[in-house]
């Protein structure tokens, strides 16, 4: 009997210790890769933010030129890496994470950045959205007319459709100022945000794409948060656009 539990015990510290490299190696190859959650954020901005410039209005919403997901992207590596990074992080950092309510969460803040950006609340952004991001929406908002302005506010119950795009792991980006640990796990997420009531509840992504194209907006937002040390979750990058505007979108 003795021998019995010795032998599960060692059983169990070789299968834990299979996992702890695998998530090493994991750790270290995309490490070794650019961020493509920093890559994602809008690097057009540049000089002093002058509120006085004249600017040429958006004909449709478009916070930013990029990024401008509206499908699930099926390329195997990334839904690979997203699967490896979701089960490392919830192994390692937070056991109760779950894909669903993490979505849900995100719609919930999602909506709170499209207010803030709306109304100016920039010190209320700057609570979920890191001091980047904050300093790149103040010129890129001048560019929306007010009714565009209107659409960010929104309840987060009509984002109807989201999908995490991707998510990975990497270590901090030194040039930039969007997280303050040394390793930085990234989740993007995409939301079809329906405008008004005509858009029913339950419309597929199909039907939001070509039926309800002028009735709904599309958010792409990523949120980073500190792995070492153990941090809250912030905003990194963001864009509001419509469906008029998604051409080359991904």
């Amino acid at each position: 009997f003795v021998d019995s539990i010795r032998d599960c015990l060692g059983t169990v510290q070789r299968v834990y210790y299979m996992i702890r490299y695998a998530a090493r190696r994991v750790l270290s190859t995309v490490a070794a890769r650019n961020i493509e959650a920093s890559s994602s954020i809008p690097d057009h901005i540049s000089g002093p933010y002058d509120d006085e410039k004249p600017v040429t209005y958006n004909q449709n919403l478009c916070l930013f030129p990029a990024p401008k997901v509206v499908v699930p992207n099926f390329e195997l590596t990334r839904k690979v890496g997203t699967f490896c990074c979701q089960g490392i992080y919830q192994f390692w950092f937070e056991r109760a994470y779950n894909k669903e309510r993490f979505i849900h969460a995100a719609n919930e803040g999602i909506s709170v950045i499209g207010e803030c950006i709306a109304n100016k609340e920039w010190n209320r952004l700057s609570v979920v959205a890191s001091t980047d991001l904050v300093e790149q929406i103040k010129p890129a908002r001048r560019k929306c007319t007010n009714d565009q302005l209107n659409m960010l506010k929104f309840h987060p119950n009509d984002a109807i459709l989201s999908f995490l795009h991707n998510s990975l792991i990497s270590v901090r980006n030194y040039l930039t100022k969007d997280v303050d640990g040394v390793v930085v796990i990234y989740f993007t997420v995409v939301s079809f945000i329906r405008m008004n009531s005509s858009v029913p509840y339950e419309a597929t992504i199909t039907q939001l794409l070509n039926k309800y194209k002028n009735d709904v907006i599309v958010s792409n937002v990523t949120f980073a948060r500190n792995l070492i040390p153990l941090g809250q979750w912030r905003a990194t990058a963001v864009n509001f656009f419509s469906l008029h505007d998604a051409g080359g979108s991904q």
